[in-house]
């Protein structure tokens, strides 16, 4: 990610892209930064770290402002540089390692932590983790990606039959009863629409996709598949990321 090193040009760049004059909220994808002149990838005590990054982003918000995601998280840093281009600040695929070396040094508790969630990937401890420290948890890939088995799997099936709505509604609705934000996203209009159409599920059948990752070969990610090369994932060893995936994008047990 070469714009570590330069977060408000990023940031300008993507507003002028926009026509905008400001965003609710602006996230670091990665952990990882480029250098932007040979495109190397920079080990994780180069700088810019992520850590640096961040409290680049700290300088960014508006004084005072309130997350629409998390109206809890509220900005007081008035000796920080308010340009008034973005109201949150957040996160994305930080590792609870990483996140725990992010909050060790930040002022400002990230709004938002968007990592990928599914029942494939539930990622309760990472969720638990950042709820604890008053972030907000939103998820990418909520519907799985690719050949995701949930269409055709006999447990969602029936769950789609029982609650008389499709499969993707089903997967919605677990993942915003148990409090995330799924992202989901269509160029299907039908579909797009019956995305907003969320339904209360049993406790029973929460468990049930709670504990859906346990059978064999269902523990991975479905974002990740084809990207982790010899044990790396966009430059940086599993280790330095902090997260448990083998080359095929399976959680080790």
């Amino acid at each position: 990610m070469p714009d570590h090193g330069r977060v408000e040009a990023a940031l300008d760049r993507s507003l002028n892209a926009l026509g905008l004059e400001y965003i609710d909220l602006y996230l670091m994808h990665w952990p990882q930064a480029d250098d932007p002149e040979t495109g190397r990838t920079l080990r994780p005590n180069e700088s810019p770290t992520f850590v640096e990054t961040w409290l680049e982003m700290e300088k960014l918000p508006l004084t005072g402002a309130v997350s629409p995601l998390h109206p809890i998280t509220i900005v007081y840093i008035d000796c920080l540089n308010d340009t008034g281009k973005t109201k949150s600040i957040g996160i994305c695929n930080l590792s609870i390692k990483n996140l725990e070396i992010l909050l060790s040094k930040a002022n400002i508790v990230p709004a938002v932590h968007q990592i990928e969630i599914h029942p494939c990937l539930p990622n309760f401890e990472l969720i638990q983790y950042s709820k604890a420290n008053g972030i907000v948890v939103a998820g990418y890939t909520p519907m799985g990606k690719g050949s995701a088995p949930f269409y055709s799997d006999p447990t969602f099936l029936s769950l789609a039959s029982k609650y008389e709505v499709q499969i993707g509604q089903i997967l919605l609705s677990w993942a915003i009863q148990r409090g995330t934000i799924p992202i989901p996203k269509s160029s299907n209009e039908e579909r797009a629409r019956q995305n907003l159409q969320i339904i209360k599920l049993a406790q029973e059948d929460m468990n049930t996709i709670d504990e859906y990752h346990k059978q064999p070969g269902m523990h991975r990610s479905h974002s990740l598949i084809g990207s982790i090369k010899d044990g790396k994932l966009l430059g940086w060893t599993m280790d330095e990321l902090g997260w448990p995936y083998d080359d095929d994008g399976y959680v080790k047990s």
